[in-house]
């Protein structure tokens, strides 16, 4: 792992997170790169997420269901590879035996990701390492739920308020 935190910490607290509830998640993990490239590429992400939602009960999932843009019923984790540990957290691949946590966008559609790049631990522009990047490493994420190792797993925290000082007049 990249930091201090334990697996069952990471576990632990996104059960304690209430369930579709909006909390600061954050993740580093290594990109895939070119086999030209020497170098180890990370990517830090920090945004706002949810955990411990029923895929299935997601309204957004009915309707697309109910359209025939998504398969009428659920489908397996991974086209069958993924099998579930602890329901609607974390699964596990059967054939690799890697521990993945299931994850969510916020609720607010105008937040967006904060993303760090980093070259052998140096931080960098996403612009200096795309060329070492792999076609699968640039698509775009439209998904309805995303998945992140538990092993690359920072930290999950509630989120807190700021509150404004007064304003003496």
């Amino acid at each position: 792992m990249t930091v201090a935190a334990s697996i069952n910490e990471i576990v632990d607290t996104a059960m304690a997170t209430k369930s579709g509830v909006n909390a600061n998640l954050s993740w580093e993990r290594d990109c895939k790169v070119k086999k030209s490239c020497g170098d180890l590429i990370t990517k830090r992400t920090e945004t706002v997420g949810r955990v411990g939602i029923d895929y299935s009960n997601r309204e957004i999932v009915k309707a697309l269901r109910e359209s025939g843009d998504l398969p009428s019923e659920e489908q397996p984790i991974w086209k069958g590879k993924g099998e579930w540990v602890i329901f609607p957290y974390l699964f596990r691949h059967t054939v690799t035996g890697q521990l993945y946590l299931r994850l969510y966008q916020g609720t607010d559609p105008n937040y967006r990701p904060t993303v760090q790049y980093f070259r052998n631990g140096v931080p960098v522009s996403r612009e200096s390492v795309d060329a070492d990047f792999m076609a699968s490493e640039k698509r775009s994420d439209t998904r309805l739920c995303f998945c992140v190792k538990i092993d690359d797993m920072l930290s999950i925290g509630k989120l807190t308020e700021t509150v404004a000082e007064p304003v003496l007049a």
